[in-house]
């Protein structure tokens, strides 16, 4: 589907009714926008969060721990090393 839409004076664009519902959009999403070539590329964040999901590799000490202990021992590390 090809819609074509006006950038405003504060340079924003209005998405078309049809595409926002067909997305299952929500006033506050969050879309990130990157460049192809000279072609924008727009998608909802959690699209994104999706696919980066398991790209970034844990350390074995920090596998099945807690996402606070993960923080705070990062602290404790962080700041001995200062």
């Amino acid at each position: 589907m090809l819609q074509t839409v006006r950038i405003s004076s504060k340079r924003q664009i209005t998405i078309p009714a049809q595409i926002y519902r067909q997305l299952s959009l929500n006033q506050g999403d969050r879309l990130s926008i990157s460049i192809d070539n000279e072609n924008l590329i727009i998608k909802k964040s959690k699209q994104l969060l999706n696919e980066l999901a398991g790209s970034v590799t844990v350390p074995k000490r920090y596998k099945n721990k807690p996402i606070d202990y993960i923080i705070k021992e990062a602290k404790k590390e962080y700041f001995t090393q200062r």
